[in-house]
């Protein structure tokens, strides 16, 4: 199905069906009756009569997904509709409907994050310090500020997407991760294709902890940090609600520094579960002293956090 010239993969019934499924799960009673007719699906409207009304009276378009009710003439697009139905009435153009329908259909569609705002984002122009170290600029990075259906694939949730100012470069196809340093400057961008396992860093470059910039943002420091290989599982822990930087390797000298400045009294190592894996965890034990380290064991076939599901990250065993 077509929406604002976008091909999702599923029709109208798919969408309206999962609509009313995730409605109901969040005691929403609206769109609760619905009826199939050969150009329009027919629904209850959520715009009148608090959504109760008797026989379905509004029909969203299976061409395009425009939504008109016969009875009080409300017409919106389909994600104006969604945004509304979750209480979302100030989204005049259906903003959060749009990233539902990415999440739940995988639309190869990307949407534009203009409106997101981030306090840790420090740079306006390419800086240049003393030390005549280059940052990227805030207009870069302003050009990857879209969601693509990948990132919801890879368990992020908006939250994290911002915070952690997550985008997509249509040039390359891949979602761009801005490598910061603990003050907040962008130092590179990192890639991860949507289409394979491929990684991308500039060559040269010196990789700090990733997250250790938003770990310092917090409130109150942890008294626990997850070390983990790569940004995806690092960003898993933090969607589960637990906190964690990345290597992006095996670790190098000025991670380990960092692992030893850090705030607090334990460090988790939930590096991969393999030989690599293995390797930085004994790297990380030879070059922290400072610290309580403990390891999370990984189930057999797992391969890293980012595999897990959120009770089985629950369910991690801590060995010492």
């Amino acid at each position: 199905m077509k929406i604002n010239d976008v091909q999702f993969n599923c029709d109208l019934e798919d969408i309206i069906t999962e609509l009313q499924s995730q409605l109901a799960l969040n005691h929403i009673q609206l769109l609760q009756k619905k009826r199939d007719t050969s150009k329009d699906i027919m629904i209850q409207c959520p715009y009148h009569g608090n959504g109760q009304e008797s026989n379905p009276s509004a029909g969203i378009s299976k061409k395009d997904g425009t939504f008109h009710c016969f009875a009080c003439n409300e017409v919106h697009s389909l994600q104006e509709v969604i945004s509304h139905c979750f209480g979302h009435h100030e989204d005049a153009f259906g903003r959060w409907g749009w990233k539902w329908l990415n999440k739940n259909f995988s639309s190869v569609s990307v949407e534009y994050r203009k409106e997101i705002e981030i306090d840790c984002r420090r740079n306006t122009d390419v800086v240049t310090t003393h030390n005549d170290i280059s940052y990227i600029s805030e207009e870069e990075l302003d050009s990857y500020r879209y969601f693509h259906p990948y990132m919801y694939k890879r368990r992020l949730t908006d939250e994290i997407i911002e915070l952690f100012d997550i985008g997509y470069d249509k040039n390359t196809d891949c979602i761009t991760f801005p490598i910061r340093d603990i003050n907040g400057n962008t130092l590179f961008i990192a890639r991860r294709s949507v289409k394979t396992k491929y990684f991308n860093y500039p060559q040269g470059v010196e990789k700090p902890l990733y997250g250790i910039y938003e770990l310092y943002q917090l409130e109150q420091f942890p008294k626990e940090v997850i070390v983990c290989e790569s940004m995806l599982d690092a960003l898993t822990a933090w969607v589960y609600g637990k906190y964690a930087v990345a290597l992006n390797g095996l670790g190098n000298e000025l991670q380990f520094k960092q692992l030893r400045e850090l705030s607090c009294r334990k460090l988790i190592l939930a590096t991969d579960n393999d030989d690599a894996g293995q390797k930085a965890r004994k790297r990380i034990k030879e070059h922290i002293k400072n610290k309580i380290i403990t390891e999370y064991q990984l189930p057999e076939r797992k391969k890293d956090l980012n595999e897990l599901e959120f009770t089985e990250f629950e369910n991690l065993l801590e060995i010492f």
